[in-house]
């Protein structure tokens, strides 16, 4: 693989609409649906214990999401194969989108008995579980009872999930050579005239957000809500450390990769300074602060948007008709870049207090391998909620729409690896071995392999998360100008300790880098 210094931003809110995400190697050949075992026999570990019966056990799976009518359904058919084939079922447990990192945080907290659960740098912090010691070791599970999975991507990508040199997040294969960019609906493009060709930065919308609104009634250029939001690809780009939130970055170019607190840096500010300045041109909704995901997905769907800012990669288009039932042109905002960050961002963990972390394994080797799960949580039951149009590609059952689906809950960049998914659209074919090639030849962070371990600040990073949550929703979405909100925002950030912070995670880069040479 190609590696040279990167290019890209990190923003401070990975995903918009976390518009699904693809992954870097395609998996192990697809797995058999038919039952492994028959009659009155249990089935049985194929790994190192193959003489060993598995007894039956019930997992539980936390995952972020719209409930979806038919969850019930599915998640029966899914127990058809995980019985048949490793003698176990499981509890698919959906939390709301916005309640979801509360929830996990009280559930680690007190310790309640699960199995798996979705972590990431954005939501039920991946490194601060780690931390606290909610997440279980896996390199060991991943060897003995997911060989698949672990050989379908190079070791560079599982040493960026590694805490103290060990593996603690399962990855969800995915678009890993990140760049944000912007998806306009077609509809719109053409009818005034945009050539998406020429749009190479932020301010290149400008004319085309003025002519939406001077002419289009009822719809704001672009879509935001109050859980996680991004308006403008920095001018200055960020390789983000730990997480995406708290203080401590070293900026795309610094080969000395010296940590500096972005909430501090001239880049920052005009960050923000631009997102004050769309909404105050209305290109943002006046009360985008009180808009919740759910809603800002259903105004997209009923057209009350016209653009998104969001992960740009190929077949993203495609993928957003499925969702929105628009036609998107889509273009690049920055360059992209293999990073910690990209990696980390879509992962899912086995807890520490699973009673049977390995059979966990063997579900999530499943998961990434057989082409039939993979497909069956993410998009439903065939013939119900979606009909085969080619071998690969699937489309909606006559009469059903993405808005009357009773199971559509388009995150499939959770559950797996994306690869084995089946196409949405016919124009889509393809676009899993163009994310391949674009995972393959993009640059790679100077800091990748590099994790951070929080638990020497973890207390101070939780005092700067309260701070930050405070504020920085408001000046995301330009609702808050910067001149006096961030000024407040950096003195309350060093009161909470983020000058140690920075001290840390430089003092581990540092330590990093010695073993390096």
């Amino acid at each position: 693989m190609k590696k040279s210094h990167v290019f890209t931003v990190l923003t401070l809110s990975s995903l918009i609409v976390m518009t699904a995400l693809t992954g870097c190697s395609k998996s192990s050949e697809e797995t058999s649906s038919k039952p492994a075992v028959t009659g009155d026999a249990k089935p049985t570990d194929t790994g190192k214990n193959a003489d060993k019966a598995l007894e039956p056990v019930e997992l539980t799976w936390y995952y972020p999401g719209t409930v979806q009518k038919d969850a019930a359904l599915v998640q029966d058919e899914i127990n058809k194969i995980t019985k048949a084939k490793i003698n176990a079922t499981v509890k698919l447990s959906v939390i709301d989108w916005g309640a979801y990192d509360q929830k996990m945080n009280v559930i680690n907290a007190t310790n309640e008995q699960y199995d798996i659960a979705f972590t990431s740098s954005w939501t039920n912090n991946y490194y601060q579980n780690v931390a606290k010691g909610s997440f279980a070791p896996l390199d060991d599970l991943l060897t003995k009872y997911a060989p698949k999975l672990k050989a379908s991507m190079p070791a560079q990508f599982w040493d960026a999930t590694k805490v103290d040199n060990k593996i603690y997040g399962i990855i969800n294969q995915q678009i890993f050579a990140k760049a944000y960019g912007v998806y306009i609906r077609k509809d719109l493009a053409d009818k005034y005239g945009l050539d998406i060709k020429t749009v190479k930065k932020s301010e290149d919308l400008e004319p085309f957000f003025d002519q939406v609104l001077k002419g289009e009634k009822g719809i704001t250029p672009l879509a935001l809500n109050n859980e996680v939001n991004a308006t403008l690809p920095y001018k200055s780009q960020f390789d983000t450390i730990g997480d995406q939130f708290s203080p401590g970055v070293v900026m795309i170019g610094d080969k000395g990769l010296k940590v500096v607190n972005q909430y501090e840096t001239p880049e920052m500010k005009t960050h923000f300074e631009d997102a004050k300045k769309w909404f105050d041109k209305g290109y943002i909704k006046k009360d985008v602060t009180s808009t919740k995901r759910d809603q800002a997905d259903g105004d997209m769907k009923a057209g009350k948007y016209a653009a998104l800012i969001s992960v740009v990669k190929p077949g993203g288009e495609q993928e957003l008709k499925g969702k929105y039932g628009f036609e998107f042109v889509s273009a690049y905002l920055e360059k992209p870049v293999v990073s910690t960050e990209g990696i980390i961002s879509t992962l899912n963990a086995i807890s520490k207090t699973s009673k049977n972390p390995e059979r966990a394994m063997m579900f999530m080797e499943l998961m990434n391998t057989d082409k039939q799960l993979y497909n069956l949580i993410s998009h439903g039951i065939e013939n119900k909620h979606y009909v085969k149009v080619e071998d690969n590609v699937i489309g909606m059952p006559s009469g059903v729409t993405a808005e009357t689906n009773s199971y559509n809950p388009n995150t499939d960049w959770m559950f797996g690896n994306q690869f084995n998914g089946y196409y949405t659209d016919k124009s889509q074919v393809g676009a899993w071995e163009a994310t391949q090639k674009l995972n393959n030849e993009a640059a790679f962070s100077d800091l990748l392999g590099f994790s951070f371990n929080p638990e020497p600040v973890n207390s101070k990073i939780a005092q700067v998360t309260t701070v930050l949550n405070q504020y920085l929703n408001a000046l995301q979405t330009g609702t808050s100008g910067p001149n006096t909100v961030l000024p407040q925002l950096i003195q309350k950030l060093k009161a909470a300790g983020a000058d140690d912070i920075v001290k840390e995670k430089q003092a581990q880069i540092d330590k990093w880098k010695a073993t390096k040479k």
